[in-house]
């Protein structure tokens, strides 16, 4: 069987991976635009910031590795059009027929529509060249100020990563609230008054409405009818599917591009499949499909795939988009859907929101920890969990994780969920006991 891969990223290699040991006998040709595969893009902003220097880290494999084990990865190749109903894949230099293929292309930038922004040189990080573009860009002294449009997880990772290489930052966002989307708002308050401890200068419910070059090679940037002067600009503005090659195709995607597939990784054109950054997926709360370009999703997908192509039946559960950032000192974790998504969705819920103390306070360096719990008061389930607290503490949120995957019901039961204890971890009785406590 020949199965053809359009993406050498996460799910693309995972997906090769998994048919080459499902059956070595299968043909695997993987084609990607870069010169890569296997790119570790979580990472970049840790390059960015100097945390390690070799950029090979930011690779989970070779391409010699892949050659290795009998997958044939075509680097640097142009993609045209796809047949589908001769399956047949158009290069710029060739033609590839398949029995299978599996589309994998990813995200790319969103690009926000600002007057000016062909006219300025502005930076991004979503590949290699990028973080080496801008890694490079920041040895110069003379770059002092930078604005991030964009307060996102690459947003606030590179704020975090940049200032503490000296450089003063600015971050515009045009939502209300930080992470607005992810946190209800006591979590996002934390999360400022985090950056402002930071000097970071934040600039929410605005956008630039102009971009334009100074007289000493600057950039002008309008906020709020105000110009202000940067030296650096990062366009930190999201993701979207990389999938305009199919906007004309019979691929059924949704509004914004994304391809909707099944719990196989199915389209809806016969022996084609598709998973990760590209695709949407089910909410395992909702039961609605939702983008969440993830990683942790678009592996677990690169399983299922394969699988499924080599006939073994595997299905994708769904998502319940958890995430976890650090912010300097500070860390923040999430998971299911919020108090605002739950509203609008006219649920009757029950919420806790406490602040308690991370371990015995007979031990240095007690610090604050914040958790905030979403109960369905119908269902009695827990149905969504908000955690801030610093790096090590935030750890225990792992195990609230389950309890909403698996749609465990709040009760006396538990409440008395039996959490490790020790004075340097936490308290006899854990923000998490507590929270639970308040739900009963």
């Amino acid at each position: 069987m020949k199965i053809v891969i359009l993406g050498g990223g996460a799910t693309g290699m995972g997906v090769a991976a998994k048919l080459k040991r499902n059956d070595k006998n299968n043909e695997v040709i993987v084609i990607e635009t870069e010169n890569y595969v296997s790119l570790g893009a979580c990472g970049l902003p840790y390059f960015v910031g100097n945390h390690f220097e070799n950029k090979n880290n930011l690779f989970a494999r070779s391409i010699e590795k892949f050659n290795e084990s009998g997958i044939e990865v075509k680097i640097n190749q142009k993609f045209l059009n796809a047949d589908f109903d001769n399956k047949k894949i158009d290069l710029e230099d060739q033609t590839i027929s398949y029995d299978k293929l599996v589309i994998a292309t990813g995200s790319t930038n969103s690009v926000p529509n600002i007057s000016g922004l062909d006219d300025i040189k502005w930076h991004k990080l979503t590949k290699l060249e990028d973080a080496l573009e801008l890694k490079e860009k920041c040895k110069d002294t003379d770059v002092k100020n930078i604005l991030i449009v964009g307060a996102g997880f690459i947003g606030l990772e590179l704020a975090e990563n940049l200032s503490k290489l000296g450089k003063s930052i600015t971050i515009v966002e045009r939502d209300e609230e930080l992470f607005s989307r992810l946190y209800d708002e006591e979590i996002s308050q934390l999360l400022e008054q985090n950056l402002q401890r930071n000097k970071i200068e934040l600039i929410l419910n605005s956008s630039v409405s102009e971009f334009k070059k100074s007289n000493n090679n600057k950039v002008l940037a309008n906020i709020n009818q105000t110009e202000f002067e940067y030296d650096l600009v990062v366009l930190a503005s999201g993701f979207k599917p990389n999938t305009k090659f199919f906007k004309d195709s019979k691929l059924k995607m949704d509004n914004k591009g994304a391809i909707i597939v099944d719990e196989f990784g199915a389209t809806n054109i016969v022996d084609v499949y598709s998973g990760g950054d590209c695709c949407v997926i089910k909410n395992k709360i909702t039961n609605e499909l939702c983008y969440s370009p993830l990683a942790t999703v678009a592996s677990k997908q690169a399983k299922v795939i394969a699988n499924n192509i080599c006939n073994i039946n595997s299905k994708f559960s769904g998502t319940i988009q958890s995430s976890i950032i650090r912010v300097f000192d500070d860390s923040a974790a999430r998971a299911g859907i919020t108090e605002k998504e739950a509203i609008s969705m006219t649920m009757k819920i029950k919420t806790v929101f406490i602040k308690d103390k991370d371990h015995t306070n007979y031990l240095k360096g007690q610090k604050d920890i914040y958790l905030k719990l979403i109960m369905n008061e119908d269902t009695k389930e827990l149905v969504g969990a908000q955690m801030l607290g610093d790096p090590n503490s935030i750890l225990r949120f792992y195990c609230l994780v389950p309890l909403i995957w698996n749609k465990n019901k709040v009760d006396e039961s538990l409440e008395q969920i039996d959490l490790p204890y020790a004075p340097p971890f936490s308290r006899t009785f854990d923000i998490i006991h507590i929270a639970l406590s308040k739900l009963v």
